[in-house]
């Protein structure tokens, strides 16, 4: 279906958000981009195809199911397969705006700053190593050297 016909079909406002969840058929985190009543646009790191069904996390009601309409690179128009209250769009909005105001309560920031920590580690563990193997050269060196010289 061509993207102009579905833009002609909706039926209620978008509000933008930035929310990550979760795909429950598949366990990869979603980034939804705009919600509605009747539907909304995410992206995914994996490709979907029309027709198929995801499962998101919505504020206020949980797991809601919503089928793909159309698909532009890594994003996707959905539509829910029953609307959803005009409470959980708000809902949503509102966690999004504080998600933007605390950076470290989304997800992927979590994420990152987990993987910045182990990445500290890994950068720690690499010097102690780095000073080891200069340490036993230099005995090396000082062993050959007393060796070599009596």
């Amino acid at each position: 279906m061509a993207m102009a016909q579905v833009q002609d079909q909706r039926r209620a406002d978008r509000v933008p958000v930035r929310l990550v969840t979760s795909h429950d058929g598949g366990n990869y985190p979603l980034t939804l981009l705009n919600l509605s009543t009747t539907g909304m646009l995410l992206s995914s790191p994996r490709s979907l195809r029309v027709g198929d069904k995801v499962q998101v996390e919505l504020p206020e009601i949980g797991s809601t199911t919503a089928q793909v309409m159309w698909s532009d690179t890594d994003e996707y128009g959905c539509q829910f397969m029953q609307p959803i209250p005009e409470s959980v769009v708000f809902a949503a909005e509102a966690a999004s705006r504080r998600n933007r105001s605390h950076p470290s309560r989304q997800p992927e920031a979590r994420r990152r700053m987990v993987m910045e920590h182990h990445g500290r580690n890994d950068e720690t563990r690499a010097l102690v190593l780095l000073i080891v193997f200069l340490a036993v050269t230099v005995v090396l060196f000082y062993a050959a050297q007393a060796i070599f010289t009596n």
